[in-house]
């Protein structure tokens, strides 16, 4: 199976093109979802969580997101803690469904946030990058997320410049329309892989 890593910043529409490409016929993973069962379930990650940000991150020992986030979004270096925490063992779990899925045939679209700033980009056959103009971006963010304009600016302030993410992208759709423009991005995309 051939694997695709698809990244891109906050707002940029890459959860709208992953399931764009779900109905084109792709396997997809989200790497966010992962992450965040294993935030739940590990239990030495849930203590080195607490050690690091609280223990009023976790409530009965449900994980509080917004708790957390608030947090680990807040600087750079809270936002290093909380990667070096969990990018590890979500790193082990996706080269393991990877190798398995090899020898299947087909293409697994994995929707990685941070893909290229976690070094995991070598995992995959080849890289996607969704970009979309910053300000369409924060619009897109506040208008999904539920949380304030500033709260947007300062997560996107903390990712890679998308300038920086082109530069190790093997392909590139840019999302600056509506939902059709991207629909037909996205198909004729799925049209060139194929080929």
């Amino acid at each position: 199976m051939l694997s695709i890593g698809v990244t891109g910043g906050l707002g940029s529409g890459k959860s709208a093109a992953i399931k764009i490409f779900y109905e084109l016929g792709a396997n997809i993973l989200n790497a966010d979802d992962i992450a965040k069962h294993i935030l739940k379930v590990d239990r030495s990650i849930m203590e080195e969580i607490k050690s690091t940000f609280g223990d009023e991150c976790y409530i009965d020992g449900e994980l509080q997101t917004v708790v957390l986030a608030a947090k680990a979004f807040h600087t750079p270096k809270n936002l290093q803690k909380l990667n070096d925490i969990s990018h590890p063992a979500l790193k082990k779990h996706l080269e393991k469904y990877i190798a398995a899925t090899r020898v299947v045939p087909g293409i697994l679209m994995v929707e990685v946030a941070i893909l290229i700033e976690a070094g995991y980009k070598d995992m995959f056959d080849k890289v996607l990058l969704i970009t979309a103009d910053k300000e369409l971006r924060i619009q897109r963010a506040v208008a999904c997320k539920n949380i304030s304009v500033e709260s947007i600016k300062e997560r996107i302030a903390l990712q890679m410049p998308e300038s920086e993410k082109c530069k190790h992208a093997d392909f590139i759709i840019e999302n600056n329309g509506d939902e059709g423009a991207l629909r037909e991005a996205c198909e004729q995309f799925w049209k060139k892989i194929q080929e």
